[in-house]
């Protein structure tokens, strides 16, 4: 094999779990796990390239506090800090990077989600360099910034998949805004707001809120079992949504008369997220393969054109009440993209005209004796 992409989204690392204490805003248990995925493939392909594409979310910076708070103005200094405490949290994970950055044949490209959107920033960039590279080796870490987009050749892109939806959008041309006293922050989607002012205090209630799909499915067996929460939750949704999308410009009019608008495409789309990606793969020219993350689903779906829709899915444990997808699923999916070769010897010629072969997986590592559990209430 001449060279292998590993493709993975949504690990969505917070800042650690200390043996004997709960971290609810912790997602990622998985350290271990993933140094042996990166491990297997070192040593399967010692001479061969491999590059590994962390496609988004891979470090949920929104779920970090500073000073006790979730920061809603993020500046290039509270972008690092935020990264510092998610790096310091996982010591294996990151050893793992470094670990397979030692090689000259390894590279790392990193596609920011809209839930690590502060690694467009160039201080979160240069502490992930610091941390998983050594200096002759950072030139090997790509950060793509430009836009939300890895072009890949014969007809591959990889997207995280948060600009297919307006709540998450943002406009790479303008990513920043100046504050009153002139520093530079993050201009975030209202949707990273509503995550940061709705959601994470929902979490601090029911740990599991945002590991569920549909949420609008538990929402609805809420009015019968957890009523208060959902009177909680809806009405703190309910005022924000109002305040950040009513009356947040002086032009409250023409926001009230468009209000039927945003609730279609900020509210009611969120239920349809295989539709809109396979909408977007059907009208690009010139791509056959498009490989996203974001939504946590797993897919591997050929559509009648011909096309292929592939969902890296998450690392999280999600809890899944769609009944076409119904029960727990504890993710540790990723995507190969194969060139010259394949894991099983298979030639794969390009000479030949043959495309580079793109399969979704799910890791199952080394069977384990036992599993650490570091909290159990």
């Amino acid at each position: 094999m001449k060279l292998l992409r590993l493709v993975l989204s949504d690990l969505h690392l917070g800042t650690g779990i200390r043996p004997g204490e709960a971290n609810t805003f912790e997602d990622f248990l998985h350290d271990e796990v993933f140094a042996d995925l990166l491990a297997h493939y070192d040593a399967l392909l010692p001479h061969s390239d491999i590059e590994l594409v962390l496609n988004g979310d891979i470090f949920d910076l929104l779920k970090v506090k500073i000073a006790g708070a979730w920061p809603t103005e993020i500046s290039d200094e509270i972008a690092c800090e935020k990264l510092r405490q998610c790096l310091d949290g996982h010591p294996r994970f990151v050893r793992a990077l470094r670990e397979f950055m030692s090689k000259a044949t390894r590279r790392i490209v990193f596609i920011p989600g809209n839930h690590d959107l502060d690694m467009w920033m160039p201080g979160p960039q240069e502490l992930f360099r610091r941390y998983v590279a050594q200096d002759a080796t950072k030139e090997r870490i790509h950060f793509v910034t430009q836009s939300d987009t890895y072009y890949l050749p014969d007809g591959i892109q990889i997207r995280h998949g948060h600009q297919l939806e307006r709540i998450h959008r943002v406009d790479y041309k303008k990513m920043t805004r100046k504050r009153r006293d002139g520093v530079e922050v993050l201009d975030l989607p209202w949707g990273s707001l509503w995550i940061l002012e709705v959601m994470n205090p929902a979490k601090e209630m029911r740990s599991f809120v945002d590991r569920i799909q549909p949420l609008g499915r538990f929402l609805l067996g809420a009015v019968v079992f957890d009523t208060g929460f959902l009177l909680h939750f809806l009405w703190h949704s309910s005022v924000y949504f109002l305040r950040r999308r009513v009356f947040h410009i002086g032009a409250w009019r023409e926001r009230l008369a468009k209000l039927p608008q945003f609730v279609r495409e900020d509210i009611v789309s969120l239920g349809g997220w295989d539709e809109i990606a396979s909408r977007e793969l059907a009208r690009l020219r010139g791509v056959r393969t498009l490989i996203l993350g974001h939504s946590h689903g797993p897919r591997f779906k050929q559509r009648p054109d011909g096309k292929l829709l592939v969902n890296t899915g998450t690392w999280m444990r999600m809890i899944n009440l769609d009944v076409q997808h119904l029960g727990q699923d504890s993710g540790l999916t990723y995507c190969t993209i194969e060139y010259g070769g394949s894991e099983d010897g298979e030639a794969l010629s390009r000479e030949s005209g043959q495309p580079p072969r793109v399969q979704l997986k799910r890791w199952l590592g080394r069977q384990k004796p036992y599993e650490v559990i570091h909290y159990a209430d």
